[in-house]
């Protein structure tokens, strides 16, 4: 997303969207299972909206193939948390 100056503009994450990125980094693909004991979120509903909102971003792929499905975090995800 450009701002108006042509300079890309940051996007703001919720801090349980950044600890999702942050585990992802770390592991690279986590079973939702893990992912939510991981960062312990409030409750599954703020989890699944985080996740969502990180997918429309681009930052996530989620994926089915695992029983319970899977997060992998993308390229651009990964550029987000050294921006």
């Amino acid at each position: 997303m450009l701002a108006a100056s042509g300079m890309p503009r940051k996007i703001q994450l919720t801090p349980l969207q950044r600890d999702i990125l942050w585990l992802l980094e770390e592991a690279g693909e986590e079973t939702l299972g893990c992912a939510i004991a991981s960062v312990q979120p409030f409750d599954r509903a703020a989890f699944d909206r985080a996740v969502e909102g990180l997918v429309r971003l681009g930052h996530v792929i989620r994926s089915d193939e695992e029983p319970g499905g899977s997060l992998l975090l993308t390229n651009v995800g990964r550029r987000a948390l050294t921006t």
